[in-house]
């Protein structure tokens, strides 16, 4: 069922929902928007279903694009709320936006963005589609199975990177993969750099281990159907392979900031939130680079230079 969201790209985010022995089991479920609400109670009715007979809500990570209207449709109908248990302990984070702008605001600093576009990127209020979040009442970890009876189940992989609290689904009958952000058809998920890990180098390793069970079809939350899951996967290791050589390229032209490598990695004109984004991709790609000695990280009173 695509729920539109309140913003240009991507137009949609993909609600499905699975039939199971004791009713239905849906997973994401999109922004707190009317378009987006009337969207999937229209979903429910073009497909002969009663959205009362849902009993678990499962949302793949913790971006307001698949988890927004989550709390409202537990409290209206009073459904399960599954996600993986780090996303439990995440949730907090999730709520506090004046935190996440002070944390952008440190790293952009410290990374050689200019005041204007931190200014830009922390000055806007919470958006109403992203309502306070209440945390999960079930969790899941890599290896768990939801049941769906009948012998049927839905195995859980953790797949941190685009986010840490992540998670795909494998239905082991159908052999059917519900990718979420991890894999998507067209483009390739943003990987955020957060200060605590290496979100890139976690992010190919989850890719890895889709090649090595070689999904097949999968169903993810953007875009439409991809035949290939695994092949799809391996696409987008190269690409980030591509992104990664040229880096490192531009880094041994001489000591640089991760801002001015991003102005030249990345198309021109980007607005507040694209240039957040674009920022904190690069810099998970030159961190990645930095935590395999390919490149060195040097901080000169409070800023961080790459150099090789």
């Amino acid at each position: 069922m695509p729920a539109p969201l309140p913003f240009n790209s991507p137009p949609w985010v993909n609600a499905y929902v699975i039939e199971s022995g004791e009713g239905l089991l849906m997973i994401d479920c999109g922004t707190d928007w009317e378009p987006g609400r009337e969207a999937l109670m229209r979903g429910f009715a073009e497909l002969g279903l009663d959205p009362a007979a849902v009993h678990t809500l499962v949302v793949s990570h913790l971006h307001p694009d698949h988890v927004g209207m989550a709390s409202r449709l537990v409290r209206e109908w009073g459904w399960r709320f599954v996600m993986h248990s780090s996303a439990a302990r995440l949730v907090p984070e999730y709520n506090d936006t004046p935190g996440y702008y002070r944390r952008i605001e440190r790293i952009g600093k410290a990374h050689g963005a200019p005041e204007a576009m931190i200014a830009a990127a922390t000055s806007a209020p919470r958006p109403s589609y992203m309502p306070l979040l209440d945390p999960p009442d079930h969790t899941v970890d890599d290896g768990d199975v939801i049941d769906l009876g009948g012998g049927r189940r839905l195995e859980v992989l953790h797949t941190p990177g685009h986010d840490r609290a992540h998670i795909c689904l494998l239905d082991n009958r159908a052999r059917v993969f519900f990718s979420g952000d991890h894999v998507l058809p067209r483009i390739s998920p943003v990987v955020m750099y957060d200060g605590e890990s290496d979100v890139l180098g976690e992010y190919l390793d989850s890719l890895r281990r889709l090649v090595v069970i070689g999904i097949g079809i999968t169903y993810p939350a953007h875009g439409t159907l991809i035949d290939h899951g695994g092949e799809r996967a391996r696409q987008i290791m190269l690409h980030h392979d591509r992104r990664l050589l040229d880096m490192a390229g531009l880094v041994r032209e001489g000591r640089a900031t991760a801002w001015e490598v991003m102005l030249r990695s990345f198309r021109p004109n980007l607005n507040a939130i694209e240039s957040r984004l674009a920022l904190l991709e690069t810099i998970s790609h030159l961190d990645h680079l930095r935590a395999v000695g390919r490149i060195r990280e040097d901080v000169v009173e409070g800023r961080v230079f790459y150099r090789v």
